[in-house]
C-alpha cells in the first residue's frame, strides 16, 4: 500500500523534497552560522534587541509578501500568469510605506540604531517584501528544481552578509544580502515576473482587494508569531526575549519548512476541479493530530541539540521553556497547513476568522498571564492560543464541508 502511495504522488513528493531541501539549507544557514554569530558578537542583551526589531519587520514584510504570493496562486489562470504588475506595484507601495514605518521603529522603538545601521534595516524590509513574493513563479511553474536553487542562493548570501557582519558590525548585512540576491535571481530565471512589472492591468482593483483581505490574515497572524518577542520586551526585558526565541527556535525553523510544502500542495490544489468532502477533512483531521505529536518530539529533540552545539551559554535558561515553545509552533504551523486547504476550498475570509481569534486569546491569555507569573505565564497562554487557532481551522473546515452538503450551488446565504 505505501510503494503504491509513493508511486501515486511521486512527483508531488519529489517537489516537496527540492523546496523542502533548499529552504532546510537556508534555515541552516541562518540558524547555524547567522544567528549564533549575532549571539556571540552583540550578547545576550543585543542578540535579544535585534531580535526584537527584526519582529517588526518580520510582521509586515511576511504578511505582505505571502498574501501577495497567495492571492496570485488562488487568482484565475490567465491572472496569475499574466497580471505581475499588479503585485509588483502593490509591494512597491508597501515598500514605500515601510520608510515612515521603520524611521518610527527607530526614534520609538527603545534601541539605539546609527545610520548605516538603519539604512540596511529598511532595505531588509523591502528585500523581504519581495522575497516572500517571488518565489510565487515557481509554485505556478512547477520548477520546484529553481525553487531549490532560489533557496540555496539565499543561504549563500546568508554566508556572505554573516562575513560582512563580523567586519562591520551592522547586524541586518547579516540577511540582506541573501534576501536581495534570492529577489534578483528570481526576477532573473522567471519571465512572469519581470514582465509587464511596472505596468497595472485591467483588473488591478479587484488583484489589490484580493492581497488586502489575504494581507488582514496573514497579518494578523504574523502580528502573533512575531508579537512575543515584542511583547516580552515591553513586559520582560531583551533577556526574556533571548530565552523565548531559542526555545522555540526549531519550532519556528518547522513552521518555516512547512512554507514551501505548503507552496506545492497550493499549487496542486489549485488544478485539482473536485470539492472538500467529509471525508477529506476527516483525514485532515487525523494527519494534522499525528503531525502535532511528531513535529513536537522533533522540535524537543532537535531544539535541545541546537542549544548544546550552538547555544551551550543559553542552555540552563532555556531548557525548562523548551516543551511549551516547541508545542506552541508546531501547533501553529500545523494549523497553517490546514488553513492552505481552506483557502483553496472555503472562504477566503476564515483566513481572517482563524487568525482573529488568535489575536484575541494571545493578547487576552498573553498579557495577564505573563504579568502575573511571567515567562512561564507567556510560554503557556502561547500554547493555549495556538491550540484553539488549531481547533477554530477544523471546525471551519467542517463547517464548510457541511454547507456544501447542504447546498451544494451556494444558493443560500449563511
Amino acid at each position: 500500500m505505501i510503494a503504491a502511495l509513493l508511486k501515486k504522488y511521486k512527483r508531488q513528493i519529489g517537489d516537496s523534497a527540492w523546496s523542502i531541501l533548499g529552504l532546510l539549507f537556508m534555515n541552516a544557514v541562518a540558524q547555524v552560522v547567522v544567528f549564533p554569530l549575532y549571539a556571540r558578537k552583540f550578547g545576550e542583551i543585543g542578540y535579544g534587541e535585534l531580535q526584537y526589531l527584526m519582529a517588526y519587520v518580520n510582521i509586515l514584510t511576511v504578511s505582505v509578501g505571502c498574501a501577495a504570493n497567495y492571492a496570485r496562486m488562488t487568482a484565475s489562470r490567465d491572472v496569475r500568469e499574466k497580471n505581475g504588475g499588479d503585485y509588483t506595484l502593490f509591494l512597491l507601495l508597501v515598500s514605500l510605506l515601510g520608510l515612515p514605518f521603520t524611521l518610527l521603529v527607530r526614534r520609538f522603538g527603545g534601541v539605539t540604531m546609527d545610520t548605516p545601521t538603519y539604512i540596511c534595516y529598511y532595505l531588509l524590509f523591502v528585500a523581504m517584501a519581495f522575497r516572500y513574493y517571488a518565489d510565487v513563479a515557481y509554485k505556478i511553474s512547477l520548477c520546484y528544481r529553481r525553487y531549490f536553487f532560489y533557496y540555496l542562493v539565499i543561504g549563500a548570501g546568508y554566508v556572505l552578509g554573516a562575513f560582512l557582519v563580523w567586519q562591520t558590525g551592522i547586524w541586518p548585512l547579516g540577511l540582506l544580502l541573501g534576501e536581495a540576491l534570492g529577489v534578483l535571481y528570481a526576477f532573473a530565471t522567471e519571465r512572469m515576473l519581470w514582465h509587464r512589472a511596472l505596468s497595472p492591468s485591467p483588473l488591478w482593483r479587484k488583484t489589490f482587494r484580493a492581497v488586502l483581505l489575504l494581507f488582514a490574515a496573514e497579518g494578523v497572524a504574523n502580528l502573533i508569531l512575531n508579537a512575543d518577542r515584542i511583547l516580552l520586551k515591553l513586559m520582560l526585558g531583551a533577556s526574556a526575549v533571548t530565552v523565548y526565541y531559542l526555545a522555540t527556535l526549531v519550532g519556528k525553523t518547522m513552521s518555516l519548512v512547512a512554507v514551501p510544502f505548503n507552496g506545492v500542495l497550493i499549487g496542486y490544489l489549485t488544478r485539482y476541479e473536485g470539492r472538500l468532502t467529509r471525508r477529506a477533512m476527516r483525514a485532515v483531521a487525523w494527519g494534522s493530530a499525528v503531525l502535532v505529536l511528531l513535529g513536537m518530539l522533533a522540535a524537543v529533540l532537535g531544539g535541545y541539540l541546537v542549544l548544546l552545539i550552538l547555544y551551550p551559554a543559553e542552555l540552563a535558561a532555556v531548557r525548562g521553556y523548551l516543551w511549551w515553545g516547541s508545542l506552541a509552533q508546531v501547533l501553529y504551523f500545523v494549523t497553517g497547513m490546514i488553513m492552505v486547504v481552506l483557502i483553496r476550498f472555503a472562504k477566503k475570509s476564515y483566513q481572517v476568522y482563524i487568525n482573529a481569534v488568535f489575536g484575541v486569546c494571545f493578547l487576552g491569555l498573553g498579557i495577564p498571564a505573563t504579568y502575573a507569573l511571567g515567562l512561564w505565564g507567556f510560554a503557556v497562554a502561547m500554547v493555549a492560543a495556538a491550540a484553539i487557532r488549531y481547533a477554530v481551522a477544523l471546525y471551519l473546515g467542517f463547517r464548510h464541508v457541511r454547507q456544501k452538503e447542504h447546498d451544494p450551488d451556494g444558493l443560500t446565504t449563511v
